[in-house]
């Protein structure tokens, strides 16, 4: 699977320490996989996957073979952003 950003996800990765991107990068590349603790987020289209305090936001296009980052946040955060 192929693994594209949205625009929220490139400038968090960018605001972040070298050391908390690392670990979201490689929790990311997971996802070619779908390693890690995946759910579905009620209510939406939309799967999240937990990195410590962190939660990732993606949707699976199946047809085109594409995963979606649309959102990262600190967990507090995340659920009102979606």
């Amino acid at each position: 699977m192929q693994i594209e950003y949205d625009k929220q996800p490139k400038k968090y990765l960018k605001k972040v320490d070298a050391n908390t991107r690392s670990r979201i990068e490689k929790a990311i590349d997971g996802l070619k996989e779908l390693e890690g603790d995946i759910q579905k987020i009620k209510g939406t289209d939309l799967y999240r996957i937990k990195i410590e305090h962190y939660r990732i936001g993606f949707s699976i296009d199946i047809n085109n073979n594409i995963i979606l980052v649309e959102a990262i946040h600190p967990r507090g955060e995340f659920y009102k952003h979606i």
